[in-house]
């Protein structure tokens, strides 16, 4: 079955939608909440082997890459096909999965790499990479209420600032 999705921004452009997506079997139009996706999220659940998801550009279906890149997936898993009309995309005859796919690596791997390169320079410049420590004056302030006995865990966080889990990390060094 083919099913269209059609989400637009620009008012115009809803009554003026490529024959392709008017054939439909069922047309899905997103006009209540743009951002959230409902409809869509339905049709992704109901979708079965063979069907085809049919949207104007891949902008209309997806919020970022990441969210189609979760979408292509789920169709994947489904056995399910997409096209986009107007961005040349049909992946009942092209390897569209695959190449999201490796973008999606890609960007995992741009992102690790940038990470391991600010970790790396902030070492050579004698910087501790993570969260800053807390004061020093607050965490022996925190273990003398605690050694104290007079206060709760939860009067020493609101106090200090340090957590229960930080206290008793310091506790222990």
């Amino acid at each position: 079955m083919k099913i269209a999705y059609i989400r637009e921004f620009v008012e115009e452009k809803w009554e003026r939608q490529p024959e392709e997506i008017q054939i439909c079997e069922t047309v899905i139009e997103e006009r209540q909440d743009i951002q959230e996706q409902p409809l869509l999220e339905e049709t992704l659940e109901k979708i079965q082997p063979g069907d085809v998801l049919v949207v104007r550009k891949l902008y209309s279906l997806a919020n970022s890459t990441k969210h189609l890149i979760e979408i292509c997936r789920n169709l994947q898993e489904r056995k399910a096909a997409l096209v986009s009309i107007e961005d040349h995309i049909d992946t009942r005859s092209d390897s569209f999965f695959q190449h999201l796919e490796q973008i999606a690596d890609f960007r995992k791997e741009v992102v690790g790499e940038r990470t391991k390169a600010g970790l790396s320079e902030a070492k050579s410049r004698n910087k501790a990479g993570g969260r800053p420590r807390k004061p020093d004056r607050n965490v022996q302030k925190a273990i003398d209420m605690y050694r104290s006995k007079k206060y709760t865990i939860a009067d020493i966080t609101i106090e200090t600032g340090i957590s229960k889990t930080t206290l008793y990390r310091y506790m222990q060094d």
